[in-house]
């Protein structure tokens, strides 16, 4: 931030979502929007690096050459009882913690709920007049502009075997938003950053946004 190197960690939370403050000037940052809502460089914002969300098994896939971090043994970190607890707990309007994927595109933002992603997967939408695709393999989800070679496309499975088609070219697509075979083997689809929250967070730090739940 401005040429400073800061370095971070957890004050609390706020509306159930994390406060982080920085060692360098004691500034209180919110984690969802990297925005700092309190000290020294209160109003400016941290730059947001993309990011993935998916498993082990999929990244490695995807990059076998990478590294994996080693947690601490001499730690205790919480179980797997955890996440269920949670998606029994309320939010803090009282109603349920219903998980929502959000995206941002050209300042028009969007959340679909993830139930029903998997439900129609792919699912091909416009966000404001972008035509995107999200994508679903188990608890990881993708988000890609679908555009490609000068067109819109449209994208489905083959009831076959389950691969990603487009209907335009009939194009064979991986998740990693690329084609590998087709008239469109080798093009890749612009990925669009997307955010697994709960959807009371999301709302309130996007408070225009409408949760599309007719899909």
């Amino acid at each position: 931030m401005e040429g400073r190197t800061l370095h971070f960690h957890l004050v609390g939370l706020n509306y159930q979502n994390f406060i982080m403050a920085d060692e360098e000037t004691g500034s209180w940052w919110q984690q969802v929007t990297g925005e700092c809502i309190l000290g020294p460089l209160k109003g400016k914002r941290l730059s947001r690096i993309s990011s993935d969300e998916v498993t082990l098994a999929i990244w490695r896939a995807e990059h076998p050459e990478s590294t994996a971090v080693q947690f601490d043994p001499r730690r205790k970190y919480p179980g797997s009882a955890w996440e269920k607890q949670l998606e029994r707990s309320k939010s803090p309007d009282g109603a349920p913690r219903e998980l929502v994927v959000g995206i941002e595109v050209n300042g028009v933002a969007a959340a679909y709920p993830l139930a029903a992603l998997r439900e129609r997967n792919p699912l091909n939408v416009e966000v404001g007049s972008t035509p995107v695709v999200f994508v679903v393999e188990g608890n990881s989800v993708r988000c890609f502009v679908r555009r490609a070679g000068g067109q819109d496309l449209e994208f489905y499975r083959r009831p076959e075997d389950g691969s990603l088609i487009d209907s335009a070219t009939g194009s064979v697509w991986t998740f990693t938003g690329r084609a590998t075979a087709g008239s469109l083997a080798g093009r890749p689809l612009e990925p669009v950053q997307n955010t697994k929250d709960f959807w009371f967070n999301w709302q309130r730090h996007h408070p225009g946004t409408a949760l599309r739940r007719r899909l």
